[in-house]
């Protein structure tokens, strides 16, 4: 498994076939995880609530969903999902690449209309679908036949979900938002380059002033923006990332303790240990005998706590 796909277990559980870059998978906040951080990724993804409610950010824009939301969210738009205090929340999660509905056909009217401009930033879907919308029960209808495709599993199966993805396209197409009405975010733009440079440098000594020259700020304006935006620091993003690395190379190598937490950017292994322990509730020993025996473990909120 690559780190990316790793790092995103606790969203996804994907285990999709190579030959088909199609699934759909029911996820309920926060029995199966407390949140979903700031990401992205070139699939298309739908976020679909089936029960209580919660705040899904797309671009850094807070939207608060409830049952029956649905929220397309573009490849390369930076999202997050967190449920409501108190309240679970239930939604499905349709995730696939475009590439499944391309024909690579220069004079294909839905490549060149559609699926281009949905990876190149220039065409754009409303970003919260509610029951009061005129096109509501279109959308949900689309996204019913994609489901039932789904849950076909048959060698033509994949011919159903096309079908449906593409009359999916079809009603979203129908509805799009023109360009002019959806301006470029620089603080979005500023925070996912702020990951990405966490993502290529993590194994480095890394620095406010560093991150904040990478992605053109100055450092008060960098940490100001990316707590506002985000919720969390820069360095609690960051350590977050090395934690998710250290994970990745205890989980799926033999390594020791203290290689791990070295390759994953730590320079201290007490430091590394503390931070472990405080976010995983046990320690890195115990977390690696655990999660190799019960791959669902990752993430959860053990209480027990051992020596290394």
């Amino acid at each position: 498994m690559e780190l990316e796909n790793y790092t995103q277990y606790k969203e996804t559980a994907i285990h999709q076939a190579s030959h088909f870059a199609f699934n759909t998978y029911l996820c309920t906040i926060p029995l199966d995880f407390k949140e979903v951080k700031q990401h992205w990724h070139e699939q298309f993804e739908i976020i679909y609530v089936k029960k209580g409610s919660g705040v899904v950010t797309v671009n850094l824009n807070p939207l608060h969903v409830f049952e029956g939301s649905i929220i397309p969210v573009l490849p390369g738009e930076l999202h997050s999902i967190h449920g409501d205090e108190n309240i679970s929340m239930e939604y499905e999660n349709m995730i696939f690449s475009l590439d499944i509905l391309d024909s690579k056909e220069k004079t294909d009217w839905c490549r060149s209309a559609i699926l281009q401009p949905l990876l190149n930033g220039s065409l754009h879907f409303p970003h919260h679908i509610q029951p009061s919308f005129s096109f509501y029960q279109e959308t949900s209808e689309a996204l019913k036949a994609v489901e039932d495709a789904g849950s076909v599993r048959d060698e033509a199966y994949s011919m159903l979900i096309k079908a449906a993805l593409f009359r999916l396209f079809y009603v979203l197409y129908h509805h799009r938002i023109y360009e002019n009405d959806t301006p470029a975010d620089a603080h979005a733009q500023a925070v996912k380059d702020a990951i990405q440079y966490i993502h290529d440098h993590y194994r480095e000594k890394i620095s406010i002033s560093d991150a904040a020259a990478a992605v053109g700020f100055s450092s008060p304006h960098f940490m100001r923006i990316f707590k506002e935006e985000t919720g969390e620091t820069f360095l609690t993003s960051l350590n977050d990332y090395r934690l998710e690395m250290a994970c990745y190379l205890l989980r799926q190598s033999d390594i020791s303790i203290s290689s791990a937490a070295e390759e994953a950017g730590f320079d201290s292994l007490s430091y590394f240990i503390r931070l472990f322990s405080r976010r995983y509730h046990t320690t890195p020993g115990r977390w690696r005998r655990e999660t190799r025996l019960t791959p669902s473990a990752y993430g959860t909120d053990a209480q027990e706590k051992s020596s290394l």
